[in-house]
């Protein structure tokens, strides 16, 4: 039986720092760098035919190219390039949940939904407990178990004879294969088993994430504030008295 990856909280690592160069093709190829490019192409074409049209177009991926040597421009190409990764990525897993069954499948798409919304509100947390892996962990039990399932349903294992006791001489071969079939099922039984665990505990995981990272930190004690209010009214109280008395 193969070991079981185990999960490792630790931080993740920072992504790969992008050259100068490696900006320039997401800010020309950027979806309004190509809206502006094609107005600008439009309005050469009617004040001076084809040569304006070339260089408004020109000029406006110029512009986008200088335009990638700012901060801001950079944070949105890479923030653009995060969720396309992201975007992949789910396409990926999905196509593969997809060839178990659909309760796991609305299982993933719960989990998935709690791992993004723990993203959007503690993206270092998220990053953490790496949450995107531990989802294409649970991705790849599913398929294991699917496979069992599919193992047990195609050798019709529920179906299997009890080797018969006066079969000792004349099948005394088919007796052994049989036995092998069961011992081959309660294995794989034992394995969809061992990945049922493995899956709620991951589930389990990823819910205690989401309720840590649901569950606002108080920075203060609530109790502090309302006594050093009620001790400035006691303050001002006193204060009125000894000034009416």
């Amino acid at each position: 039986m193969r070991p079981q990856p185990q999960l490792v909280v630790a931080l993740a690592t920072p992504p790969a720092v992008r050259s100068r160069l490696g900006y320039l093709p997401g800010a020309v190829a950027s979806p309004v760098c190509v809206a502006v490019a094609l107005f600008a192409a439009c309005l050469g074409v009617g004040y001076a035919g084809v040569v304006g049209a070339a260089v408004a177009t020109a000029l406006v991926l110029v512009f986008g190219a200088l335009a990638s040597r700012f901060r801001r421009v950079r944070s949105y190409l890479d923030e653009q390039t995060r969720l396309q990764l992201r975007a992949d990525c789910h396409c990926r897993r999905l196509r593969q949940v997809r060839r178990t069954s659909p309760a796991r499948l609305r299982h993933y798409e719960e989990l998935r939904v709690m791992v993004d919304e723990i993203e959007r509100i503690d993206p270092t947390e998220a990053a953490r407990f790496e949450l995107q892996d531990l989802l294409d962990h649970f991705v790849r039990l599913a398929l294991d178990h699917q496979r069992c399932v599919d193992a047990l349903r195609l050798s019709g294992a529920d179906a299997l004879p009890a080797p018969l006791p006066g079969d000792a001489g004349r099948s005394s071969r088919r007796a052994a294969i049989i036995q092998r079939r069961i011992q081959h099922r309660d294995a794989c039984v034992r394995r969809m088993a061992q990945i049922t665990d493995e899956v709620e505990g991951i589930d389990q995981l990823v819910r205690l994430v989401a309720q840590r990272t649901a569950c606002p930190a108080l920075d203060v004690e609530p109790e502090r504030e309302i006594e050093r209010r009620l001790w400035e009214l006691d303050e001002i109280d006193a204060a009125m008295h000894q000034l009416s008395a």
